[in-house]
């Protein structure tokens, strides 16, 4: 064989491998991309003094926000954000309320929010309220159940665990979200996070 032919076919073989690599990454350009880069994702409490607002009754309202991040480089395609389990303190432990529907939460605004939505950097959830003439933090989900028990009452102590769900993602570990109420209104907000007390555990 030539050194014509030789290099002949060394440039036929690299050219199909080229056309071989093409190929396989416009089919699992995505695939590769999501494991190279797979998406990474944080919770945090948006504002733990929550936000004020007035119902059209003039009851005063305060919504409780979680804030989902994606810190990955990838999209988070359809995210929802599943409340999985619900733990209440009784005598000193944590006991689980069982619900037979894990219902998600909604995305902010509530008003216009469909069931996912795509997470290029992040996105706000409801996570809660209460209402100045209620007795209950109530969280925000749906559906709610005739059977659902996890609206705290004063003086409780509720665990709350969600798990991130997306086309391209699914949670490794819960994500626990723990709220405990004396029932207290103060008379300044700014101080509303000293009664009803929301932390991520």
């Amino acid at each position: 064989m030539s050194t014509y032919e030789t290099w002949s076919l060394i440039i036929q073989a690299l050219t199909a491998f080229f056309l071989i690599g093409i190929i396989l990454v416009s089919i699992f350009g995505t695939y590769i991309r999501q494991k190279l880069n797979p998406p990474k994702v944080e919770v945090e409490i948006l504002d733990k003094n929550g936000e004020p607002s007035i119902l059209d009754n003039g009851h005063r309202v305060i919504y409780y926000h979680l804030r989902i991040i994606n810190k990955g480089k990838v999209i988070l395609r359809n995210c929802r954000v599943i409340l999985t389990r619900i733990k209440k303190l009784q005598n000193g432990e944590f006991v689980n309320i069982p619900f037979s529907v894990p219902p998600r939460y909604i995305w902010s605004p509530s008003e216009t929010s469909p069931e996912g939505v795509d997470i290029v950097t992040e996105r706000i959830a409801d996570f809660g309220y209460i209402i100045e003439s209620s007795t209950e933090f109530k969280p925000t989900v749906t559906p709610i159940l005739n059977s659902f028990r996890g609206s705290l009452m004063h003086n409780e102590t509720f665990r709350y665990y969600i798990e991130i769900i997306a086309e391209n993602y699914r949670s490794r570990r819960l994500v626990g979200i723990e709220v405990t109420w004396d029932g207290l209104w103060p008379a300044d907000l700014n101080d509303m996070h000293l009664h009803l007390i929301i932390k991520k555990i």
